[in-house]
């Protein structure tokens, strides 16, 4: 663990804290949603809004993030967005219907949209490009951390207290560390104040025309979109194999447990292969793996195959992060190219469960996987576009 948390002097120990947070307080407004809705009897459609747009907002969120970060200062922006969902929390623990709801789960998505494009642009500058991947790595898994720790706790609060009473414990806990962060950084003025100059004084049209991001960029449109409906769409796949529902939750865990597995192995490998090529294999594995799931029949080997494509599904994520870092010459417009990134990879997380929903449904969830190895493939193209013109 010491080798994977930062220590207390690093600027990169808030900004590990504020990811679990981030993602922890994420995953834990989603699962307020069944309790909201049996108590304030709101039917399904208003639930589904409601947890459409605790995600959604990012998409237009992320580039607006990179100039707000690059003007006001990067963790101060952070700290800002941990307060905007706090003060969510608190005001759906008061709400008593569904207009209450809606702007309050606007602000939390404000709150969550800013965090991602911001953090992985302060985890790029704060780390040396030797050791980038291991740091990404480590970043990217620690916010799984907070995902499951503190949205378990979530329900556990939930069934004594009540819903209400649990998202303003929440509010304050989430409020009360702001504040605590904001007085133990006040000092070190570098840590809220310094902005690049010449990312500052950058424009959007700088990023556009960087050859290198929009590769980097096409790359990980395609492999979230892969990543997109893998998940959502793996236990429709174990059932067709006839497989017990119960065990739905086991392969659900051996997913998970590959994420977190995937982040911190590929961040490393990085650093010692070279993201580009760790990227290759990845897709390579990972379109194989998928046929293998799609075709198996049996229990372990889906098992197997579930555990180690979580490993290259999410693992993908710091590898990618740092390859955004690189395509961004001197750190030069480096928010506004994770902003951009963000929305590419937003928008194909958003599209690709309706689209693989409907090939699913007219050719058969099979096929549906069988097409999905074959997009793991395009996200190769440009990488390896890319190789050619860093060779050269």
């Amino acid at each position: 663990m010491k080798n994977f948390f930062p220590s207390h002097s690093s600027p990169l120990f808030p900004l590990y804290i504020l990811h679990i947070l981030n993602d922890g307080f994420n995953a834990s407004l989603i699962l307020l949603l069944p309790f909201i809705a049996m108590d304030l009897q709101l039917n399904l459609t208003q639930v589904g809004l409601l947890g459409t747009l605790i995600n959604a907002l990012g998409i237009f969120i992320a580039l607006p993030a990179g100039y707000i970060a690059t003007k006001f200062g990067g963790l101060k922006t952070l700290l800002f967005a941990l307060v905007l969902y706090g003060l969510a929390f608190l005001g759906t623990g008061f709400s008593q219907n569904f207009v209450s709801l809606f702007p309050l789960f606007i602000l939390a998505s404000i709150g969550f949209g800013l965090f991602h494009p911001i953090a992985f642009a302060l985890v790029s500058r704060f780390s040396d490009k030797e050791t980038r991947g291991r740091e990404m790595g480590n970043f990217t898994a620690i916010g799984d951390v907070g995902r499951v720790g503190i949205a378990a706790v979530l329900t556990f609060i939930v069934v004594y207290i009540g819903w209400q009473n649990t998202a303003i414990v929440y509010a304050s806990v989430a409020l009360l560390i702001g504040l605590i962060s904001y007085f133990a950084y006040l000092k070190k003025t570098d840590y809220f104040s310094s902005k690049d100059k010449k990312s500052s004084s950058s424009k959007i049209s700088d990023v556009i025309k960087n050859q290198r991001f929009l590769l980097v960029t096409s790359a990980a449109f395609f492999d979230t979109f892969v990543n997109g409906s893998v998940f959502i769409f793996l236990p429709f796949l174990v059932l067709a194999r006839g497989v017990d529902p119960a065990f739905i939750g086991t392969y659900a865990a051996a997913f998970f447990i590959g994420t977190f597995v995937g982040k911190t192995l590929l961040g490393r490998m990085v650093d010692r292969f070279g993201n580009k090529q760790v990227f290759i294999f990845s897709e390579i594995v990972m379109a194989l793996l998928i046929l293998i799931l799609a075709n198996a029949t049996s229990f372990l080997i889906i098992l197997i195959c579930a555990l180690i494509i979580g490993v290259f599904a999410k693992g993908t994520v710091p590898v990618l992060q740092t390859m955004v870092a690189d395509s961004v010459k001197h750190g030069e417009t480096m928010e506004k190219a994770f902003g951009i990134n963000q929305i590419a990879g937003n928008t194909a997380m958003a599209i690709s469960p309706l689209i693989f929903g409907y090939v699913a449904n007219v050719y058969g969830i099979v096929t549906a996987f069988n097409m999905l190895a074959l997009v793991v493939l395009f996200a190769i193209i440009p990488v390896l576009i890319l190789l050619k013109k860093t060779a050269t």
